[in-house]
């Protein structure tokens, strides 16, 4: 063309055409060499890009296989959407966080074996276990330093998870059993009125000065106040040193006990109180491990502690 003649209409549609012939964009198959398998791509100009096949799902009859992640609110739930949709190589991973502790499934993972065929890992589901209200609220005051009364109101608030134990028909777990025995015996162990009355005993002096602070040779301690009152009856202040709590892990699991022991220091004329669970780690752990252990015997399959390939 010569453009010293042509005109600037011409010229401009020129350009144009010249323009549409590059960026058109062309759709055709490419294959899988290893496979045989068929893709669509588009080409325009020098770039190619695939043809995401989801664009064709509103046309099918039925999606080409399953995919998508099932939440489940219920360990009830877990099993019996896996045993919905489970076949033999199928696998449960569990993370055994004790902050977020949970459950997931992959229903569709790889089959078993080094030479067998691998799959996409799509089709899953979970369940994140719920910690009960109870342990997170005595995990959450564990190792707090409180006032006098700050105590007395969580004690109260929480006295229903203290457990009574009937001398001669209770027994504790061997570890459990040790722990009491080298603190001064069963007698050491504070009931549910015990601590109610220590918790009425510490709001009447609340704002009283200690005098005296000491540990008997039975494992409790003894709180003399300068105030015309101690307790709610005037005597001194009897500390125990531990006492026990009966409490799920989960949400509407079983009850564990687990021993509490009670802690105190006095600096400056007054009390900072605070209790110590003992060996949470280990209820976590055996409570997490009843479950695992209910969903391989109820779905039949392998269950992994860790999580799936992403």
């Amino acid at each position: 063309m010569d453009y010293a003649t042509t005109s600037g209409g011409e010229f401009v549609q020129h350009v144009r055409t010249l323009v549409e012939d590059y960026v058109k964009a062309d759709v055709y198959p490419v294959k899988d060499p290893a496979s045989d398998v068929e893709a669509l791509v588009v080409q325009s100009g020098n770039s190619v890009t695939p043809l995401d096949p989801k664009i064709f799902d509103p046309y099918r009859a039925a999606p080409r296989f399953r995919h998508g992640t099932a939440v489940m609110l219920s360990l009830d739930s877990l099993i019996a959407h896996v045993n919905r949709f489970k076949d033999t190589d199928s696998v449960v991973f569990a993370n055994d966080d004790r902050v977020k502790p949970s459950l997931t499934a992959v229903l569709d993972y790889h089959r078993d074996g080094a030479e067998a065929d691998p799959r996409f890992g799509k089709h899953r589901s979970i369940f994140e276990f719920p910690l009960s209200d109870e342990w997170k609220a005595w995990a959450q005051a564990n190792d707090e330093k409180m006032t006098m009364a700050e105590f007395a109101a969580f004690l109260e608030n929480r006295i229903i998870d203290v457990l009574y134990l009937i001398p001669g028909e209770d027994t504790l777990p061997e570890d459990l059993q040790r722990l009491v025995d080298t603190l001064g015996g069963p007698e050491t162990i504070a009931t549910p009125n015990k601590l109610m009355e220590l918790a009425r005993g510490l709001q009447v002096n609340d704002e009283a000065i200690v005098q005296e602070a000491v540990n008997l040779s039975s494992g409790e301690g003894v709180v003399r106040f300068q105030a015309r009152h101690t307790d709610e009856h005037g005597a001194p202040l009897k500390v125990p040193s531990l006492f026990l709590i009966a409490i799920p892990v989960f949400r509407n699991g079983p009850l564990y006990r687990l021993a509490a022991r009670l802690r105190y220091r006095a600096a400056q004329g007054r009390l900072t109180f605070w209790f110590e669970l003992w060996r949470t780690d280990r209820t976590f752990d055996h409570a997490f491990s009843e479950s695992l252990e209910r969903v391989r015997v109820e779905t039949a399959l392998p269950v992994f502690v860790g999580k799936p390939e992403a």
